[in-house]
């Protein structure tokens, strides 16, 4: 086994990554806290890792099917894309690429909200409700039926529609699309999203944007081995 500091190359080789895959991976843990950098190129256990969990370290072997769908959308459409996960900390971006041409507003990797996220609001319509009201709560400030209304607005817009849409709070007049992808047990494994200034990113449900990302999202749900009837019972 590997103890204390590692160098990134041993961290690619083991994880089977490439080192740009694995230098990702590493730079969303040490926002989060999950890794620490010691010394030049080595890596480190962090100390937020228990409470993070080991949800992103399980997401490993797919990263680079996610990290090629991702890409392949943004070539599609030229917007920003990220790819976030949902752990015990609440949502975080582990992937993204701003779009062409760049925007003034640069996103990061790491933990990000849960109410004014596209993938968080993912995560509120399609994730167990014991999971994702203590993060909200926190993040709103409310009372538990406030919040509770709240996030069933949220996820009744989701579910029918089969993605969401929201304005990035922290981004000012930008705005995010993002649709569930599933894993092969039939739950959620990633929130792909597209983002873009509001006046660049079209969200009707016909339009382009909507459309590249919906089937991106179920190509890798299919890759992934998710049940069809998983991704026809995400839109009710």
């Amino acid at each position: 086994g590997l103890v204390g500091s590692v160098p990134l190359k041993t961290i690619a080789e083991r994880a089977s990554l490439s080192p740009s895959a694995a230098h990702n991976y590493l730079a969303s843990f040490i926002r989060t806290g999950m890794v620490r950098p010691d010394g030049r190129g080595q890596y480190a256990l962090g100390p937020s890792l228990a409470a993070l969990g080991m949800t992103a370290v399980r997401q490993m072997d797919t990263y680079e099917l996610v990290e090629g769908a991702a890409l392949r959308l943004r070539a599609a459409t030229d917007l920003g894309v990220a790819v976030l996960i949902w752990t015990e900390a609440g949502t975080v971006i582990i992937y993204n690429r701003p779009g062409s041409p760049e925007g003034p507003f640069e996103l990061r990797n790491g933990l990000v909200s849960t109410a004014w996220t596209g993938g968080g609001n993912v995560f509120i319509a399609y994730l167990e409700r014991e999971l994702t009201t203590p993060v909200v709560e926190r993040e709103l400030g409310v009372s538990h039926d406030e919040c509770t209304a709240v996030m069933n607005s949220i996820a009744t817009n989701v579910r029918n529609a089969g993605y969401a849409i929201c304005d990035l709070k922290q981004i000012p007049d930008y705005r995010a699309i993002s649709a569930p992808v599933w894993n092969s047990d039939g739950t959620i494994a990633y929130a792909l999203t597209l983002t873009a200034h509001k006046d660049a990113i079209d969200t009707s449900p016909t339009g382009p944007h909507v459309t590249h990302l919906v089937r991106a999202a179920a190509q890798l749900s299919h890759t992934l081995g998710a049940p069809q009837s998983v991704m026809r019972q995400a839109v009710e």
